[in-house]
């Protein structure tokens, strides 16, 4: 079983920290995370609850409970749910359509979270070779999300990129009018038209890709997934953190909700879900 340091030490790695970095976030000295990672002394209790939130794991994860086991896809989902992003029960939707669980990022309020989902956003970027120049939030609650994904690409891949979050339509005009946006979730679509349209008719601005933290798979205005909808109708790419599937598998697995939980989110998609051609 990997040791507590070594967890550490793959934590600070793929979060591109040095041991000082790290130190400093927790104030403590570098010999003494150095210490901690070659497994000569630990981490004093005090400081475990620190250390899990400022990597953006539980507890669990960081004594060893299937930290190794986790995908990227499941640990996020599982940091939704521990941050009451990803909630179950009945909830009335924007389309009209009640559904059995609700995603909300825009519930992130600390510093940990917020970095934590700018990671997420950012790598996702990375992974899809989306070449952004210009971040915007498809509202007022997605401007945190904008900044900490832009501090994100700079401070790992050196990737400097204007922050749209005030009023674009005020903000001084720029050579390449290229956009990539930034939002919650994507269900039907509606909304993120409506954001896609402004920003167009506002500033003449283009939305080349869209970063949504969950694509629902959900049905769109016709028998297509919104997703596969939006990409024809309006000429742009989205990415997902993760999609309904992938929330689907982690209640499986049980990493989150319950096995009614399952079920009822079963049936809704039997409803709801789009075709993907």
């Amino acid at each position: 079983m990997q040791s507590m340091g070594a967890r550490i030490h793959a934590l600070r790695k793929n979060k591109g920290l040095t041991q000082q970095q790290l130190a400093e976030a927790l104030c403590v000295s570098p010999q003494s995370v150095s210490k901690w990672e070659n497994s000569l002394s630990l981490p004093d209790v005090t400081l475990l609850p620190m250390i899990a939130r400022y990597f953006s794991v539980t507890m669990d994860e960081l004594f060893g409970y299937r930290l190794d086991a986790l995908s990227r896809k499941e640990r996020f989902i599982r940091f939704m749910a521990d941050n009451q992003m990803l909630q179950f029960g009945e909830f009335s939707l924007r389309s009209g359509r009640m559904s059995p669980l609700y995603i909300h990022t825009g519930r992130c309020v600390s510093a940990s979270q917020l970095t934590r989902l700018g990671e997420l956003y950012a790598e996702c970027m990375m992974d899809n070779h989306v070449e952004a120049t210009q971040l915007a939030g498809s509202g007022a609650r997605d401007n945190s999300i904008v900044v900490a994904a832009a501090l994100e690409l700079y401070r790992r891949w050196g990737i400097d990129v204007r922050c749209l979050t005030g009023n674009p339509a005020e903000q001084p005009p720029e050579a390449d009018g290229r956009v990539t946006l930034i939002r919650d979730t994507l269900t039907t679509g509606q909304s993120l038209r409506a954001s896609i349209r402004r920003l167009r008719d506002e500033t003449g601005l283009q939305v080349t890709d869209v970063i949504v933290s969950v694509d629902r798979m959900e049905r769109g205005n016709g028998t297509l997934s919104a997703l596969h909808e939006m990409e024809q109708d309006c000429g742009v790419r989205i990415h997902a953190l993760v999609t309904m599937d992938d929330v689907l598998r982690a209640l499986e697995k049980g990493l989150a909700g319950s096995a009614e939980d399952l079920s009822a989110l079963r049936k809704y998609m039997e409803s709801y879900r789009g075709n993907e051609e």
